[in-house]
């Protein structure tokens, strides 16, 4: 009897401890970039941009699957106009785990990469239905007249993935890089998916030649960035590999360099998800 009374209070404390977690909302904070275009920063990790007007509204990422519905919400409270587009930066989860919440009814762009990866195999989106999956695909640079603005999407190859997308407002100053841009931190450079870490930087250094002084950068994550912001980041990025360079032509290997703390100097780059001992291992193989 004292094992089903104990089973019972078990089952209905886990019980409430379940239905309490159930009703936690995904902390999302707003930010005017410019007027019409809000970048929401979903769980403190991951940005989203969306652009509102009278043509409806535009949305640029879609976070994590279990956020999808909070961000919904979220971008239901700047405008009750219908989601007519959602652009996927590229193919990683914590930008596309969304789609299938934010993106319903929407035509969704993505490079071709990003609707093979999410409709194949165990990659697969959790909603198997085609909501949320990409309709539109680009592998140059398309346009799209929306809200009055002509909104240019840019496919940079080889970066961050082979499938990245740079999003750029001109009429409102606002580029949205994905994660050609980890403000702040070292990037995470997706080897397995077709990233390489120089040309993440060489896409890096097109993209601040590319676009004016005064525009505004929101990535993938991290704070809003100026150009100044941005060239700073570079710099520092490339400094690294410089040093690891130098070390390299010493006879170095990469665990000698880790040992020797060689990036010690950008520790504070290392606080969100690479470290300085993997930003090493993700440059070495290609000094």
């Amino acid at each position: 009897m004292k094992n089903i009374v104990f089973a019972l209070l078990l089952s209905l404390l886990t019980g409430a401890v379940f239905a309490q977690s159930e009703t936690v909302k995904t902390e999302i904070t707003t930010t005017e970039l410019a007027p019409g275009i809000h970048r929401l920063f979903v769980d403190n990790r991951v940005s989203v941009v969306v652009q509102t007007g009278n043509d409806g509204v535009l949305v640029i990422d879609a976070a994590y699957e279990r956020t999808g519905n909070d961000l919904l919400a979220a971008i239901n409270s700047i405008s009750d106009k219908e989601i007519r587009f959602l652009i996927n930066t590229h193919m990683h989860g914590d930008h596309t785990g969304g789609n299938a919440v934010v993106g319903k009814g929407a035509h969704v762009i993505a490079h071709p990469g990003v609707k093979k990866f999410l409709s194949g195999g165990d990659k697969a989106m959790p909603d198997k239905t085609a909501h949320g999956l990409p309709d539109i695909t680009t592998t140059g640079i398309m346009t799209l007249d929306f809200n009055g603005e002509t909104i240019e999407i840019t496919h940079l190859p080889g970066g961050h993935t082979d499938n990245d997308l740079v999003v750029y407002f001109p009429a409102s100053r606002v580029v949205v890089t994905g994660d050609l841009l980890f403000a702040g931190y070292f990037p995470y450079v997706d080897v397995g998916n077709g990233g390489n870490p120089l040309t993440y930087l060489k896409n890096v250094e097109w993209i601040l030649n590319t676009y004016p002084d005064d525009v505004t950068f929101s990535g993938g994550h991290g704070p809003v960035f100026s150009k100044k912001d941005y060239k700073t980041w570079l710099s520092a990025l490339n400094e690294t590999i410089d040093i690891l360079l130098k070390a390299k032509a010493r006879g170095m290997d990469a665990e000698q360099m880790k040992t020797a703390r060689l990036l010690s100097e950008w520790a504070s780059f290392g606080s969100f998800f690479i470290t300085e001992d993997r930003w090493i291992d993700t440059l070495f193989p290609f000094l």
